[in-house]
């Protein structure tokens, strides 16, 4: 069921401290899609990476492991909320717009499905007219047939 319209507000102003790291990341000139958070955040506190991997009770091979597995987008979640345990660090997680809000991309879908309607339309329109198309030549056909016939002095039903 979509939220409504007071709801989604209140989830759009609950992402809007997302969307403001965001920016700024961009402004930075952070990749965001090549984060890397866990190597980041160690480094930034000195942690070496054998204390991590004491703390999460795993080989510094792992760590490293984990470190990449972020980069690469192919971490679970639950491993790296762990991660980030161990580093201090608490985990947070979002789904965001790439662009304006919620309502914003609400509005997109309500204009992308009009278009799509649209553009049904016009094909049964076109559909349509190619069907009287095909019909209407098996009309004129059989008009002609019946005025043949009835000039050999056929009597037609």
């Amino acid at each position: 069921m979509p939220l409504l319209g007071a709801q989604r507000q209140e989830l759009d102003e609950t992402l809007l401290w997302m969307r403001a790291a965001r920016r700024a990341m961009k402004d930075a000139g952070c990749p965001l899609e090549q984060s890397n958070w866990l190597r980041t955040v160690r480094r930034a506190i000195g942690m070496p990476v054998n204390e991590v991997a004491r703390r999460l009770g795993i080989t510094k091979r792992e760590v490293l492991r984990q470190e990449r597995g972020e980069q690469s987008a192919c971490i679970q979640l639950s491993t790296l909320r762990r991660a980030a345990e161990a580093l201090g660090c608490e985990l947070v997680y979002a789904v965001v717009p790439r662009v304006g809000s919620l309502e914003d991309l609400v509005e997109a879908q309500r204009k992308k499905a009009a278009a799509e309607q649209e553009r049904a339309k016009k094909k049964n329109l076109t559909l349509e007219k190619e069907i009287d198309q095909a019909i209407g030549w098996q009309t004129v056909l059989n008009k002609a047939v019946r005025s043949e016939l009835g000039k050999q002095g056929n009597r037609i039903l």
